[in-house]
């Protein structure tokens, strides 16, 4: 280390703050660690910080999550870890309003609202702009009353479709779908009040401006709302995460049973074991060896984190249709780990999560009431199974009136295929009756 002059070029009064003067007599009051002098009375101010942290988190969780996260604010991958904290300790994180957010995540009534700046796409201008206008004129009525509200020079078209897609405007009317087809003429129409606004026009003719906003509300374009995975995806795009959801969630069971790894199980296996992890592939690239052979690289990501994965050109020519960008898949291969912590796998085999408790069950059992089995649906359920014949066992649990349970199997000709289309169509015929997989 070099050691130089520093000159002090100003000296700024920054008013009283409580301090530590501590006499240690010697030779205690400085000792070294790792080779650097270091004073006693440093180590009794950093475990009075510690313990005021550690009171803090205990005893105000919101408040304390709130703090970390907003430190952490342009980091998605760190807000995502926190927030998984947050809700391992009970606090709920409440999604980005626009009638609600501040700047940064606030703590309201034990829950936290994500804050607008940790929107991609957002600038503090914009931010500012926006709390300004709802500090004015109140809350936010519609996305028309939202671009005529806000400065114009604040507002393109990037920013509300982060707003829209990060669910920041959901308490305004219409769906996500119906608001992102209207950005062009909701931008359109503010820039139209703002210039008559300007002009002085919007006193003569305010009752014909409301009209007309209110004409504009009306008309929102009639589009399909967008899949929950297309809402979880533009939450993705603009927040660095899953916030309302995550892809995972309907597959918890399959994972489950599969013994499927978290990421943040990982760290607790020994470098080189077979791991089988779940997850989301994002950020796939497919790259080529110096002998231009194929292999690609991606990031598997579950609810808990992500890790690189490396699929290799033997393992990729078979893996190829299954891992592409979205796609949610199960990997299994041989897990790497630096210093402790997982940094990478390498990918042996990989499948599709949609459908495969069904590919892989060894048959179904339907759980149904005596008195439901007409001679009608007897018919209808036959007619149903027919249809989805196959080699996998087929089972029934009756129950009778007298609350005795008698088990039946069918023969082998009877046999189904198990597949999600099967267990829709038996949910949706009867929705009465309960389906388990073997």
């Amino acid at each position: 280390m070099s050691l130089r002059e520093i000159n002090i070029v100003r000296v700024t009064p920054a008013g009283t703050a409580p301090t530590y003067n501590l006499t240690m007599r010697a030779p205690y009051h400085n000792y070294f660690i790792n080779g650097i002098l270091t004073a006693n009375s440093h180590s009794v101010c950093y475990g009075i910080l510690a313990y005021r942290t550690a009171y803090l988190k205990a005893h105000y969780p919101a408040h304390f999550w709130a703090a970390v996260l907003s430190n952490e604010l342009g980091d998605s991958d760190k807000v995502a870890r926190y927030i998984e904290s947050a809700r391992e300790q009970g606090v709920e994180i409440l999604p980005p309003d626009v009638n609600l957010s501040q700047h940064v995540f606030t703590a309201m009534g034990g829950k936290i609202r994500f804050g607008l700046m940790a929107i991609k796409g957002l600038g503090e201008a914009t931010v500012d702009a926006v709390i300004v206008a709802r500090e004015q004129h109140g809350p936010f009525q519609s996305l028309f009353d939202f671009t005529e509200r806000v400065d114009p020079k604040a507002l393109n078209r990037r920013v509300l479709e982060s707003l829209i897609k990060s669910g920041a405007f959901d308490s305004l009317p219409g769906t996500r779908a119906q608001k992102f087809a209207a950005i062009d003429a909701a931008l359109e129409q503010g820039a139209r009040a703002y210039r008559a606004a300007a002009t002085g026009q919007a006193s003569l003719f305010g009752d014909a401006a409301d009209d007309h906003r209110q004409a504009s509300e009306a008309a929102l374009p009639n589009v399909v709302e967008w899949t929950p995975e297309e809402s979880l995806a533009g939450e993705k795009a603009t927040l660095g995460f899953y916030l309302t959801g995550h892809p995972l969630a309907i597959f918890r069971e399959t994972l489950q049973a599969l013994k499927s790894l978290s990421y943040a199980q990982l760290a607790a296996q020994p470098s080189g074991a077979e791991v089988r992890m779940g997850g989301v592939v994002n950020a796939l690239t497919v790259k080529n060896t110096k002998k231009g052979e194929r292999f690609a690289v991606f990031t598997l990501e579950d609810e808990t984190g992500g890790i690189e994965v490396i699929a290799w050109p033997e393992t990729f020519k078979r893996l190829e249709p299954k891992v592409q960008d979205g796609a949610a898949v199960v990997v299994t291969g041989r897990l790497e780990l630096a210093d402790g912590t997982p940094t990478r796998i390498i990918a042996e085999a990989a499948e599709p999560l949609e459908g495969l408790r069904e590919r892989y069950a060894q048959g179904i059992t339907i759980h149904l009431h005596a008195e439901t089995l007409n001679d009608e649906r007897a018919k209808q359920l036959r007619d149903l199974l027919d249809r989805h014949r196959g080699e996998r066992s087929l089972n029934f649990i009756v129950r009778l009136p007298s609350g005795t349970q008698v088990r039946l199997r069918a023969h082998r000709a009877f046999g189904v295929q198990p597949s999600p289309r099967l267990l829709e169509d038996l949910h949706e015929a009867f929705p009465d009756y309960a389906v388990e997989l073997l």
